[in-house]
């Protein structure tokens, strides 16, 4: 068997590599210059390498895949197992160098564990302390590591939300493990109690203020700011003066880099044994946390939630002076629809 298969895709550009058996003080001289004929030849930029059938790595084979980085600029190392993940991320290979596991292989769960079911995906119990979000066919691949990525970096600032573990193949389609998580939404208990949320109004304020203390990365998360212009500019269903009204908005803030959860919602957030989760990452990104405050305001009209979204935006702004609540009210928008498809 050999230990290395190039091929490239001429399109893109890209040098795509297949290692296989053991990357050592053996086989790596000749992996290399195998590789050398071909960057000399064609001195491609972007490189994949698939190691799903790699058995071992050696520090040999690792100076081969430091090399290629050299020449590759954009390289990925995809179908990594658990064993050579660990030998990548002890020897700090993960810190410059895109590196992707091998997706494991789950059984689709039983229709008798459906917990929920959202508009793409649904949510199965997996085991007693594990759930499995399955997605449909049809949502590509790319948006579900996405939404995984955004899991994980909301979790890296303290962002509570259920931890995500993984992403699994299940039969023809993809999932995200999670911890499960047991609890209401502020949803169901509004619809309870609506007049008897105090103690969730100030859970919800505290959380919020606690999320736009959080300054991330600009490379982590999308600019909310122009996602909101391009989702205002293509809906069809606000008039010229909402969309001006929300363009104006954006362009009089000073931009920040704050963490915006961008979809908050009553049916987004969890009260688990007394503590708040936000359950859907897929809008967060970051800017002024007042784009935060008007998407919310959106929203929880919409939902039918006015109500509590004025009670949430009094202990929001509690502690606000007098002149800085009157200014707030006059900017945001309440009655303005979600910009945004739900």
């Amino acid at each position: 068997m050999e230990t290395v298969i190039i091929s490239r895709d001429e399109k893109n550009h890209t040098l795509n590599l297949t290692l296989s058996g053991r990357l050592d003080s053996m086989t790596a001289p000749e992996v290399s210059h195998k590789l050398e004929l071909v960057l000399d030849k064609f001195q491609d930029d972007s490189c994949v390498v698939d190691v799903e059938k790699l058995g071992y790595i050696s520090s040999a084979g690792l100076r081969v895949l430091i090399d290629l980085k050299k020449r590759c600029a954009n390289m990925r190392v995809i179908n990594v197992s658990l064993d050579i993940y660990d030998i990548f991320a002890m020897t700090g290979f993960t810190k410059f160098i895109t590196v992707e596991r091998r997706i494991r292989k789950v059984r689709h769960p039983a229709p008798g564990q459906l917990i929920s079911e959202d508009g793409d995906s649904k949510l199965y119990r997996s085991t007693n302390d594990l759930a499995v979000r399955v997605f449909n066919p049809g949502l590509p691949f790319e948006e579900i590591q996405k939404r995984f990525q955004l899991s994980k970096i909301a979790t890296s600032y303290g962002i509570p939300t259920p931890i995500a573990f993984e992403i699994v193949s299940c039969d023809d389609n993809y999932g995200i493990i999670y911890e499960i998580v047991n609890g209401q939404t502020l949803s169901e208990i509004f619809d309870q109690r609506p007049n008897d949320m105090q103690e969730e109004t100030k859970q919800l304020a505290e959380l919020m203020h606690m999320v736009h203390q959080q300054v991330v990365e600009k490379k982590e998360l999308p600019d909310f700011g122009s996602r909101m212009l391009e989702e205002t500019e293509n809906n069809t269903q606000l008039s010229a003066e909402q969309k001006s009204d929300l363009k104006c908005l954006v362009s009089s803030l000073n931009a920040t880099d704050t963490f915006i959860y961008g979809n908050l919602r009553l049916s987004k957030v969890l009260v688990c044994d007394g503590r708040l989760l936000f359950t859907d990452l897929t809008r967060c990104g970051r800017g002024n946390p007042l784009l935060d405050l008007q998407a919310a305001a959106s929203a929880m009209n919409a939902d039918g939630h006015g109500e509590f979204w004025k009670k949430f935006f009094a202990r929001y702004t509690q502690d606000f002076a007098d002149d800085k609540k009157q200014l707030l009210q006059r900017i945001l928008r309440p009655s303005i629809r979600p910009w945004w498809k739900a």
